[in-house]
């Protein structure tokens, strides 16, 4: 049992304070071989500069980051909550995973977690209660925060709560399955500025407003962040809210998504009292007003280690803003992929179509995908090799990234697959003649496409 002490890797000193660990301290989980490390419980106060390096860190009590201090967490370590415990951050945390070794942030006994006011199977969140700005940044990057709540007195932010502090950057990191009353994923209030930036805010919950962010008299920055399945539970319909729940608060949202997020408020609110002067470039469901704001579908893969990932044909596709300065966007994605990718960021947590940051076999043999004939006239099929039997959807996209028609949603066995296509939409009116592109999605690993030329 450690705590208050410093845990370090075997044979590695504890790196500066306001530094990252240098790779040799991270040893061969760094070099990408992960090796034997001592798996430690912690509880209290951290009152000097400390380093968590182990596979598991077990925490058995609250434990409180105190002023002045930081506490660093390798890549790859598994934070696991053994009870309802916080960490409280007075001073500095630095938790900077990468693509392939996130931070994860969760509960010992997830399996016991539920949508309810009970504290089983559940921690406390990471809290920052007006933490001092004389203390050096705080960073969560590539880091999963998951199964956390807000209960009782203090229902505010279900895995985040950040209270008259701003020195806060979590970047590219999943929020899931939290809950709270106010902000089942994120609470900001009195004045707190955290910048929140290529982040995914999935299926969390509010019991009364905010299903994800719950902003105070707040400002604080989402850029390019993906906002999706969070849900309010309030069923009074008269109770206005939204998925970004705001109260006397201007939140600077740009090129993010926040979609397909549910409340009872009689008028769908995805942005409650957002205005439209610090909103741009963002996919709103139901619309928004301000610059390069749109309502489309995104297009997600909707499948694989990254579903809410772009598809070809996606609207979100160079589409961000396309003045970066100040946006802090990372050199890659959540996925590890390129960030800045064909020259204007994309919308969302996710640069490119389909990019997953990860060498995958393709889901349709692509020495088999084609289209024969191609270019045609009044029809072609489109052939691919299938590996396994799977769900499979198959729609094309004119060069605008509009969907035109599905030609396939539904089951099909492994081997050689063959769909036709006549050339026209999902109302059999003739397409004009031009380019287009074809999507095989499976529930097996990446997509795959191929282009048409239709000549009429």
């Amino acid at each position: 049992m450690a705590y208050g002490c410093q845990t370090f890797a075997s044979g590695g000193a504890r790196p500066s304070a306001g530094t990252v660990a240098p790779l040799t301290v991270l040893g061969n989980r760094a070099g990408g071989m992960l090796g034997a490390r001592s798996s430690v419980e912690v509880s209290g106060a951290i009152a000097t500069d400390t380093f968590w390096d182990a596979d598991t860190v077990r925490v058995v009590g609250n434990v409180d980051v105190e002023n002045g201090v930081t506490l660093d967490v390798a890549p790859g370590t598994r934070v696991e909550f053994a009870d309802f415990y916080s960490l409280s951050v007075h001073g500095r945390i630095l938790a900077i995973g990468t693509p392939e070794y996130p931070n994860v942030f969760t509960t010992d006994e997830p399996g016991a977690f539920a949508v309810d006011t009970t504290d089983a199977g559940c921690w406390n969140g990471i809290r920052f209660p007006w933490t001092s700005s004389t203390n050096l940044e705080s960073r969560l990057e590539h880091c999963v925060l998951e199964y956390s709540k807000a209960l009782g007195d203090e229902a505010f932010g279900g895995a985040l709560s950040v209270v008259g502090f701003s020195k806060l950057l979590v970047r590219n990191s999943v929020v899931r399955s939290c809950v709270a009353d106010y902000g089942g994923a994120v609470f900001c209030s009195h004045q707190a500025a955290p910048s929140f930036v290529g982040s995914l805010f999935e299926g969390n919950f509010a019991f009364t407003a905010g299903a994800a962010i719950y902003d105070l008299y707040a400002y604080p920055g989402v850029t390019n962040c993906t906002v999706v399945s969070n849900t309010v539970l309030n069923e009074e319909p008269f109770d206005a809210t939204g998925t970004i729940h705001n109260h006397i608060s201007k939140p600077r949202m740009t090129g993010s998504i926040v979609r397909a997020n549910s409340n009872a408020f009689f008028i769908p609110t995805e942005l409650l009292d957002s205005k439209a002067y610090y909103t741009t470039f963002t996919n709103v469901e139901g619309g928004h007003e301000g610059e390069g704001n749109v309502d489309d579908d995104p297009v997600f893969l909707g499948s694989g280690d990254h579903p809410y990932a772009l598809g070809l044909g996606s609207p979100c596709l160079d589409a961000g803003n396309p003045d970066t300065l100040g946006l802090r966007l990372p050199p890659v994605d959540l996925a590890g992929h390129a960030r800045l990718d064909g020259g204007r960021v994309d919308m969302g947590s996710y640069e490119g179509p389909g990019g997953t940051g990860v060498e995958d076999e393709p889901t349709l043999d692509e020495r088999l995908l084609r289209a024969c004939p191609n270019p045609f006239r009044d029809g072609t099929t489109i052939v691919g090799g299938l590996p396994a039997r799977s769900r499979i959807t198959v729609r094309v996209y004119d060069v605008a990234g509009r969907k035109v028609r599905t030609l396939r949603d539904g089951v099909a066995d492994a081997g050689l697959l063959e769909i036709s296509w006549d050339g026209t939409d999902g109302e059999g009116r003739a397409l004009p003649s031009g380019v287009y592109f074809v999507r095989v999605d499976t529930g097996l690993r990446a997509a795959s496409t191929t282009k048409l030329v239709l000549l009429r």
